[in-house]
């Protein structure tokens, strides 16, 4: 930190609060606060991407489609950035980036970041361990959805919701957790139903509630944990949940 006040600031998002530790102020100003509304939509298949997006709570999917059928390629939230793809030279967005449960974050102009990457190998080196994160979560989502259960998958997703949320209860339907899992609707209800059953969550009107975060890890794949120690590991544990009302926040949009 290069002063006290810089020392003051809280980020919700891991990867912003790395950069500003760098002492980066160019990248501070440029920040600007957004409101991330369940449904919006960040990047569309070949659409030109012109902001990273660092979500400080909420969950972001990136999905692929593929003969009028969607799966999720990859989840985003506090520990990430949206527009990978623009920040390493592809200025066309390759995926659909969807906000899935609802939340807030910070975007700047790719443009912008791009030149803070090539003045500053410290904000090089941080995005490069972001990658590899990311590279680790596509590929064990591959191995999770060939080897494991829909109830197994089920529960890896909600603990990664449940990860990115500022609480323990938010809104996701059946129909979204099946599109975000690439299977049938009747698949997750039945998944969903097991796991309510067993006293993990509790499920009503559209509202998943976490009611047993030890018993919910239990019943998950150890995807989520190859996943999430990883990330712990590169780029360090992420604080405790709270708001996003740290001096020196940038404005809302």
């Amino acid at each position: 930190m290069c002063d006290a006040g810089r020392e003051e600031q809280r980020w919700g998002n891991r990867l912003v609060t790395a950069i500003a530790a760098t002492g980066a102020d160019r990248f501070h100003a440029a920040l600007e606060r957004v409101s991330l509304p369940a449904g919006m939509v960040l990047v569309e298949p070949g659409m030109r991407e012109e902001y990273a997006y660092f979500p400080d709570e909420g969950v972001v999917c990136l999905l692929s489609m593929l003969d009028g059928e969607m799966a999720e390629t990859a989840t985003v939230g506090s520990e990430g950035v949206i527009g990978l793809g623009a920040l390493l030279g592809d200025p066309a967005g390759r995926h659909q980036a969807i906000v899935q449960i609802a939340g807030s974050g910070v975007r700047i102009p790719i443009a912008t970041l791009r030149g803070l990457i090539r003045g500053n190998p410290e904000i090089e080196a941080l995005l490069h361990r972001y990658i590899r994160c990311f590279l680790v979560q596509v590929q064990q989502s591959v191995v999770c959805n060939s080897l494991h259960s829909v109830r197994d998958r089920c529960a890896r997703w909600l603990l990664m919701a449940h990860d990115r949320a500022t609480g323990d209860g938010f809104a996701l339907t059946h129909r979204a957790l099946a599109e975000m899992l690439g299977i049938r609707r009747p698949s997750v209800t039945h998944a969903a139903r097991s796991l309510q059953d067993a006293g993990l969550i509790r499920y009503t009107y559209g509202t998943v509630t976490i009611t047993d975060r030890d018993g919910l890890e239990e019943a998950s794949c150890p995807c989520y944990h190859v996943v999430r120690d990883t990330f712990d590991a590169l780029l360090g544990p992420p604080q405790a949940k709270s708001g996003n009302s740290a001096a020196g926040s940038p404005p809302k949009r």
